[in-house]
């Protein structure tokens, strides 16, 4: 299988360790004959493990409480399952109906949104930042006086990537509302030192900042904050449920996530310290189920197969394969010679990986319960299983 490898917006965490098993089959030319009153005895056949329980393998091995997976296809699911269970040391199973926190994959979900904005005429893709908010110019760096809301949504600025978890302490305590901190923190962020290590224009650094700035001119042109909009554009329309933060905040008997911590892998608990940021939630923030997160990236492959969906095909195109590499919320190339979208969800307590191949007409899913190396990898390898069968 050939595969074009686009390049990617986020540093490359690891690279999936392989465990493969290998047969080897040996053949003795020099054993005599069986005579015709022997006794034959035929070696056991390979044992031929399902792709279930492959996965499960996979996610004991590297040591992850919980994962789901999904192949689908524009109007039908293919493959869903739930593995493990939703807290570490506990066996409470996992169902596919739970949910997971799905990281920077959200960012998606903002994109998507824009695209509604766009074709709806309130915004356009070249709508300047400043046009928006000119009260900023004064003292805005002269190297941001001219991003568009395509270029925050595609991270093609200078904009810091702002994705340590010691810069998100350091945002200030706004006043107001959320949309009116939203407004304080692009603000605040147009008066940093650009990310120098994105000097060049055609390199691609995502910015989870960037994204919360594009947010926030949504929500000015609209008058509606972030939230309102998902639930307009995305949550009623597409019957979808979803919570933001980690899953157990709001529920608590959903998955924990997990993370190695303090010398140890643990489960973070409802009250944890390790709390999303509200500002911030345009760019990591949704949990949702895999059940749910099948039928939002269903209602994409039919967009991209020019059925009627509320929004347009070229839309569709655009927000993934529009921009070479990394278009608006996706990495983009060719697999197999078709158009391949991707995006690892990084988070903290959660990984999340999400694939289409356009021309296939067909998606993958795979989240787990755990942020750390092992959790990436384990979506990593059950992903490319699922790859090798479907794609």
């Amino acid at each position: 299988m050939k595969r074009f490898t686009p390049f990617l917006i986020l540093m490359q965490l690891l690279q999936p360790i392989w465990a493969m098993n290998q047969t080897t089959s040996e053949t003795d030319s020099s054993h005599p004959p069986v005579s015709d009153t022997a006794d034959l005895i035929l070696p056991a056949a390979p044992i031929v493990e399902t792709l279930l329980e492959e996965s499960e393998d996979i996610r004991k091995t590297r040591g992850v409480p919980g994962m789901v997976y999904a192949v689908f296809t524009k109007d039908s699911i293919l493959e869903i399952q739930a593995l493990g269970y939703r807290v570490f040391k506990f066996k409470d199973r996992v169902a596919v109906d739970d949910r997971f926190n799905i990281g920077t994959n959200t960012a998606a979900f903002t994109a998507y949104i824009a695209a509604r904005l766009v074709e709806a005429k309130k915004i356009s893709w070249n709508t300047t930042l400043l046009s928006v908010f000119p009260e900023f110019t004064k003292k805005t760096f002269p190297v941001y006086k001219t991003i568009t809301l395509q270029d925050l949504l595609s991270c093609r600025t200078r904009i810091p990537p702002y994705m340590e978890m010691s810069e998100w302490f350091k945002i200030p305590n706004y006043k107001g509302n959320i949309v009116v901190k939203r407004k304080s923190f692009t603000y605040w962020m147009l008066q940093h030192h650009p990310n120098m290590e994105n000097f060049l224009t055609d390199k691609i650094s995502f910015s989870l900042a960037g994204y919360v700035m594009a947010a926030s001119m949504m929500e000015k042109v609209t008058g509606k904050s972030w939230e309102d909009l998902v639930t307009e554009y995305i949550r009623k329309p597409m019957k979808i449920s979803m919570s933001y933060s980690w899953p157990n905040i709001t529920d608590p008997s959903a998955p924990a996530g997990h993370w190695q911590q303090g010398g140890t892998f643990h489960a973070e608990e409802p009250e944890t310290w390790i709390k999303g940021n509200p500002v911030l939630y345009p760019g990591q923030a949704i949990s949702i189920s895999i059940a749910d997160y099948v039928k939002y990236m269903q209602t994409s492959l039919q967009g991209l197969a020019h059925e009627k969906t509320k929004l347009s095909a070229q839309y569709f195109e655009f927000l993934y394969f529009g921009i070479p590499d990394y278009s608006l919320g996706w990495n983009n190339g060719s697999l197999n010679n078709q158009s391949f979208a991707f995006h690892e969800g990084l988070s903290l307590l959660f990984n999340c990986r999400t694939e289409i191949l356009k021309e296939k007409n067909i998606g993958i899913i795979v989240m787990g319960n755990s942020g750390d190396k092992d959790g990436r990898g384990a979506v990593l390898d059950i992903t490319h299983l699922l790859e090798e069968k479907y794609f």
